[in-house]
C-alpha cells in the first residue's frame, strides 16, 4: 500500500484488496502461486488454508501451482470463509481459483 506521504496509485489502491487479479498474475514473474502471494500480498497471513477453486487442499500442493494456471487468488477472512463453506472452515482461507 502506498505510505500516507505518497500518492495513491491504481497499482498501491489494488495491491491493498484482498485479491491477487488476473492481471496481477499475468504480470508477475513469480514462478509458484506461493511465490506470487509472497510479493503481491506479504501482508496476507501464510499459517491460513489453502482452497483450490472451492476444494480444500489439504496436502498443500495447490501453492506448488504455475501461476498461468490461475485466475485469481483471494484471501478470506475467518468469517467470509465460513459464510461460504460453512463451520468446516475454522481459519482464514486463501482461495487459489483456476482458469
Amino acid at each position: 500500500t502506498a505510505a500516507p506521504d505518497q500518492p495513491v496509485t491504481a497499482n498501491s489502491t489494488t495491491r491493498r484488496t484482498n485479491v491477487t487479479t488476473t492481471q496481477e498474475i499475468r504480470e508477475s514473474r513469480a514462478t509458484s502461486v506461493k511465490d506470487l502471494v509472497t510479493q503481491s500480498r506479504p501482508q496476507w497471513p501464510r499459517q491460513t488454508l489453502v482452497f483450490l477453486d472451492n476444494e480444500p487442499d489439504p496436502t498443500g500442493t495447490a501453492v506448488s501451482r504455475n501461476p498461468s494456471t490461475v485466475k485469481e487468488i483471494r484471501y478470506l477472512t475467518k468469517s467470509e470463509a465460513q459464510i461460504k463453506w460453512g463451520s468446516r472452515v475454522g481459519d482464514a482461507v486463501i482461495q487459489i481459483i483456476t482458469r
